[in-house]
């Protein structure tokens, strides 16, 4: 049995999933607490998933079960695995594309240590093909799309805002300048005929302002985390913000063609990617 206690946001565990299942071997179980975006987003099958917002499970598995698995596999009494850490910069710290794995006494069951393991180094790529996202978020997508001349080259652009404004990643800011996505966009209007522009943001009210002169333009303003992900997947081309959300929402676009995000990643204020591996190899890296 694989035994893993998650944690992130419906990209987070999406890349989560995807390791997990990467490591299953002969239909092993797989055991999980925090997936609960994913399996509401998604056809998920073949993980239990221990409901995290229950606030007694929560406590009991991650205040409680979680230090001891974390001392069991240490002493290596309990099989374990956990991301590679790498120092940047000589005092900064981010995941590698590297795993470490502990054999212990206890061989039939292997915990999980809290990693990301954001990059597709740690994934097979049959793994994720299966992944289905829900009809009710596909069909929601589909109409909030359908006003859309049918011609158009339709192009996402996610624009995370609210808690980047004070997340740092290297000592800098994670906050993109509004002239990445302006000179893309630029890009697309020269060279993909009949572009047409789908935002999304967690700070709607500044795209309408900042874009208010931009055409062919639509702004997802009310639709929930799964329809939005799903307007995604129905888009022909992207420009990233470096968020896991968007990464994936490009990775399973049905007709991708391209892709913009930023050279580095988290990371491009430090010319060090962040974590390693994490920039879609798909995509056209910009500097910024």
């Amino acid at each position: 049995m694989i035994l893993f206690l998650a944690d992130g946001r419906l990209g987070n565990q999406l890349f989560q999933y995807a390791f997990l299942k990467t490591i299953q071997t002969n239909n092993e179980k797989i055991l999980v607490s925090g997936f609960e975006e994913l399996i509401e987003v998604f056809e998920i099958k073949g993980i239990i998933n221990i409901n995290k917002k229950n606030r007694l499970l929560k406590f009991l598995l991650y205040k409680l079960l979680k230090p001891i698995l974390n001392f069991l596999s240490d002493i290596n009494a309990l099989s374990s695995m956990a991301v590679h850490h790498e120092k940047i910069l000589g005092k900064y710290r981010r995941e590698s594309t590297k795993v470490n794995r502990n054999k212990g006494y206890l061989r039939s069951l292997t915990f999980i240590k809290l990693g990301f393991f954001q990059s597709e180094a740690f994934f097979d790529k049959e793994v994720v093909s299966p992944i289905k996202i829900k009809n009710n978020y596909i069909d929601a997508a589909n109409k909030f799309l359908g006003d859309i001349p049918k011609n158009s080259h339709k192009v996402f652009i996610h624009i995370r805002r609210s808690d980047y404004k004070n997340y740092k990643v290297y000592g800098k800011s994670t906050l993109l300048p509004m002239s990445y996505f302006e000179q893309q966009i630029e890009w697309f209007k020269k060279n993909k005929e009949n572009s047409f522009f789908v935002f999304l943001s967690d700070d709607c009210d500044f795209i309408e302002k900042e874009f208010a002169d931009l055409d062919n333009k639509i702004i997802s303003t009310n639709n929930d985390m799964g329809t939005d992900f799903a307007i995604m997947t129905c888009c022909n081309s992207a420009i990233l913000s470096p968020s896991s959300f968007g990464w994936w929402g490009s990775y399973m676009m049905e007709q991708r063609d391209v892709v913009f995000a930023p050279m580095y990643w988290l990371g491009f204020n430090s010319k060090y990617e962040y974590h390693s591996g994490s920039t879609p190899s798909f995509s056209e890296v910009v500097k910024i």
